[in-house]
């Protein structure tokens, strides 16, 4: 260190680019140590003790205040422990040595106003620890401020001990450094799709999170992080060194036993290393004992990089040899195999094709390395290259790279010489990988043409492309032909005991149903599904995730949304934790969509920001346009009424990407850009694109279970306009929907149109009495949003028929709501409501059965009728469960119920009936 550091010269000391990025997240603690160096003179000195894991900060944030003290003109005095030596650790070199902290803390006589700043105060060696604890005692009375860096794993028990009781008499101030949140870490990685895992393996240390960002970028960029690191091995040599190495090669846990095999050296040699390297930190304990492991993978990264190619395969081939002789897994012979492969070796070929067959839908990134090595090993038509080539098609499309998957199977269904006949067990895959560029002709040609060429019509491969083309006339509205194809693929796959392709069919077979107004067997076939899926373990569904998607996306649309969201996100975690990113998309699709419709619009924006980041993997004209209309509703109800821009562009770019499509999706695009310009007050167009979306008057490019939304925003365009005629056309049509598909959240609308309907008419009171049916339905379907918008305009109805106390306890409930779904546009709604009844002046009126209860037990009357439970009123209202709980049963004995059901129904029934 330079003399005019220890010596208190204030010659700027620059931050390394690591050292800033250290520095991310530590704004509390910078101008924490700012503040106790601007009041040095007035408010006295102190001692703190800066923890952390190595990485985390430390000695980032002692330079920010060195460089600040001498902006100030506090002179600074910066050393580092001295490594106490000794002949217990083999391999390691003694540093130079330090005489800045004896000089500086001798007598505890330091300079007033200054700051003493000791970095890894774990290398002071035993007798300079006195001197230590008299600078500590000494601080505050001489203005000092004492900053003391440490790693608590390689503390002596003397220097612990003396630390200690510091910290016990209050003279020392102990700051544990922890890691970065999930959003920081977010922050600082940038837009990169991988930023989940990459925190997850970093456990949030900014050093490692530079690192690991860089090797899964291929970049240089962790270099400087990396090279403190490095500055931890150099008083390595020798046989710590090596052994060191060979843990980096075996990149995991380890047994002695293992790493002496692969370090090349006995036993008693690599136990003397790892007691070097294990109190050095590099080294710690793993379960189950006696297994080892590197500290953090980012040191192993480090290492490995630096190891010289020679010594690097060699010993990848110990470690192959090693694993062969302990019967190891396959997969974990084959990480050593595909970065030592020997062509001459045509076994290695074999082991590298099984592992990457075994980890396939574990973990695709892996088998296409392995797959790749294995290729390099091979010319083309030579035996096992065909089967290579198909299993890494089958991992690019698993990683989410369908042009390259399709380009693969195009190629493979060349007749070759040493294969006369096309491969038809990859028509699926085939299929599957035009679906997701959005060739749907295509995708459904090659399916079809699968299909006629197969001899054996009962095969898993013919399960397969029915499967396929159930999806393909899906997407083009054919759902009595889906559905057939759906069912055939179910009976298939039970006949083979595929469990998890049986319940993919089955939930692609329920929708078929729904849409071909068969409800009652749709929800029986549902459950069918889940139930298979609920039976089957994650190992097992991880090689069909498209049935827990197709699932959740039925039990959305069938309005068990609890299920949908319970099945989404185990769906969800699955994808992320193996890589399996082409499906990750269609699930935080449909996740996002169940959020959105519970209400839950916070987590379902997060839900789109995910799939946002996963975008450039998955290009899909179907997922970016559902993407970006989804995102534009979430903004619709989150932001005010008065925020519409990034709304509206959304829904112009979800347009642009539909338009012209024929696809079910594109449909559905358009039908919400017409909601969209309804709710944004121009009725008359909302109407035209409505009736154009859905293919006129009859709507005959929905199917009956999408109709009733459908009516009901034609009722309101119909209303805007004074088209009296149409309104009822419009309710009556949503009606005979309903009553052919009574699925639960549909007849809502209905009933939401038939309020409309009375209104118009003037009849009032069946009006009200038509939206209370529609808040039960909507309510019991867990649809809040709906739910809120039905008390919106059932309160304004009372408004406008003088029932001020009716309209002030609808109010109460949509409030309450527009509060969970944390809704701008709801609330505002609410408010200008609110605004109104206060202007409006006129008798009240409270119903009969309510009458007797208090304000606040109404209040709670009324929550508990949205469905909510005592919790989440207790939180709405500022009480506690207990309280609430105490008004509950109040409320029950003085209205003679017995249940919440049963108060549910009184609170819905307090309106007089229509006449």
């Amino acid at each position: 260190m330079s003399d005019d550091v220890r010596d208190g010269g204030r010659a700027p000391l620059p931050l390394a680019g690591a050292r800033i990025r250290q520095l991310f997240g530590r704004d509390a603690e910078v101008a924490a140590l700012r503040a106790a160096l601007d009041g040095l003179a007035s408010s006295g000195g102190r001692a703190i003790a800066l923890i952390g894991e190595p990485g985390i900060g430390k000695s980032a944030l002692m330079s920010t205040a060195a460089a600040h003290a001498r902006t100030i003109g506090v002179q600074v005095h910066a050393a580092h422990g001295q490594e106490a030596i000794g002949p217990w650790l083999p391999g390691v070199r003694p540093p130079a040595g330090n005489r800045d902290l004896h000089r500086l803390a001798a007598h505890g006589k330091q300079p007033r106003a200054a700051l003493v700043a000791v970095d890894d105060l774990h290398h002071l060696t035993a007798d300079r620890i006195p001197g230590l604890e008299r600078l500590i005692h000494t601080a505050a009375a001489d203005a000092v401020l004492c900053l003391l860096a440490y790693r608590q794993r390689q503390l002596s028990p003397t220097l612990a001990a003396v630390l200690s009781r510091a910290a016990s008499a209050g003279r020392l101030e102990v700051w544990n450094l922890g890691p970065l949140s999930r959003d920081q870490a977010r922050e600082l990685l940038g837009d990169r799709p991988d930023a989940d895992e990459v925190y997850r393996a970093s456990l949030g240390i900014p050093q490692y999170l530079e690192i690991i960002a860089a090797g899964s970028a291929g970049s240089a960029a962790g270099t400087e992080a990396g090279t403190a690191i490095l500055g931890e091995l150099a008083c390595l040599h020798g046989t710590a060194l090596t052994v060191l190495q060979a843990a980096a090669i075996l990149g995991e846990q380890f047994h002695p036993d293992l790493l002496a095999a692969v370090a090349g050296l006995e036993m008693t040699e690599t136990m003397a290393a790892l007691d070097a390297l294990t109190h050095l930190d590099l080294v710690r304990p793993a379960e189950p004992a006696p297994q080892l492991t590197l500290r953090h993978r980012a040191v192993g990264e480090v290492v490995y990089q630096r190891l010289e190619p020679s010594r690097r395969i060699t010993m990848h081939q110990r470690a192959e040899a090693a694993l062969a002789e302990r019967a190891a897994p396959i997969t974990r012979r084959a990480h050593h195999i595909a970065r030592a492969a020997d062509p001459g070796r045509p076994e290695h070929v074999t082991a590298l094709i099984a592992a990457a067959r075994n980890s396939l839908h574990a973990s695709p990134g892996v088998a296409a390395d392995f797959l790749q090595t294995a290729l390099s090993l091979l010319q083309e038509g030579e035996a096992h290259w065909h089967e290579a080539q198909v299993l890494l098609a089958r991992t690019r499309l698993l990683t989410g790279d369908a042009s390259e998957s399709r380009a693969l199977l195009d190629a493979l269904r060349v007749a070759s010489p040493r294969q006369p006949s096309p491969d038809l067990t990859t028509l699926a895959d085939a299929s599957r990988a035009e679906r997701r560029l959005g060739r749907y002709t295509e995708a459904g040609a090659i399916a079809r043409a699968g299909l006629a060429a197969l001899a054996d019509h009962d095969s898993a491969t013919a399960a397969a492309l029915h499967a396929e083309l159930a999806d393909y006339t899906y997407d083009l509205q054919d759902y009595q032909t889906s559905r057939q194809h759906a069912e055939t693929a179910a009976a298939i796959a039970r006949g083979h005991h595929d469990s998890v392709g049986e319940a993919k069919a089955l939930a692609q077979a329920s929708l078929g149903q729904l849409f071909t107004s068969d409800q009652a067997t749709a929800l029986s076939t549902a459950a069918k599904a889940a139930e298979l899926i609920d039976a089957t373990c994650d190992a097992t569904l991880l090689t069909n995730l498209e049935a827990i998607s197709q699932l959740g996306m039925t039990e959305g649309i069938l309005g068990r949304l609890a299920d949908a969201e319970r099945h989404l996100t185990r769906g969800a975690a699955l994808s992320r934790h193996t890589g399996q990113v082409y499906i990750q998309p269609a699930i935080l699709m449909a996740l996002a969509n169940t959020q959105l419709r519970s209400g839950n619009l916070r987590d379902a924006l997060a839900t789109l920001d995910e799939s946002t980041r996963h975008a450039a993997q998955a290009s899909m004209p179907a997922i970016e346009s559902v993407r970006a209309m989804l995102r534009s509703e979430v903004l619709l109800w989150l932001n005010s009424s008065g925020d519409l821009r990034e709304v509206v562009t959304l829904a112009d770019r979800a347009m642009a990407i539909a338009d012209g499509q024929p696809t079910a999706w594109a449909v559905t695009v358009r039908c919400f850009h017409a909601e969209l310009v309804l709710l944004t007050g121009d009725q008359a167009r909302a109407g035209r694109l409505l009736l154009e979306a859905a293919g006129g008057v009859g709507l005959p490019r929905l199917a009956t279970w999408r109709k009733p939304r459908c009516c009901e925003a034609l009722v309101q365009a119909a209303l805007a306009a004074g088209d009296q005629a149409s309104v009822e056309q419009w309710t009556r049509l949503a009606e005979t929907c309903v009553d052919e598909l009574p699925s639960v959240g549909r007849r809502g609308f209905a009933r939401r149109a038939r309020m409309r309907a009375h209104a118009m008419r003037g009849e009032t009171e069946r009006a009200l009495h038509s939206a209370q049916g529609a808040i039960a339905d909507f309510s019991s379907g867990g649809e809040r949003i709906e739910t809120c918008r039905t008390l919106l305009a059932a309160a304004e109805l009372s408004l406008e028929a003088g029932r001020r106390e009716q309209a002030d306890g609808w109010l109460d409930r949509a409030a309450a709501l527009a509060r969970q779904c944390d809704s701008a546009r709801l609330a505002d709604e609410v408010a200008r409501l609110r605004r109104r009844l206060a202007a409006e002046s006129g008798p009240t009126s409270t119903p009969a059965s309510l009458a007797m209860l208090t304000a606040r037990e109404r209040q709670i009357a009324y929550l508990t009728s949205t469905g909510m439970t005592s919790g989440v009123i207790a939180d709405t209202l500022s009480l506690s469960v207990r309280t609430v709980d105490s008004h509950l049963g109040r409320i029950y004995r003085k209205l003679g119920v017995s249940n919440r059901a049963s108060l549910t129904r009184s609170v819905l029934s307090a309106a007089p009936d229509p006449q």
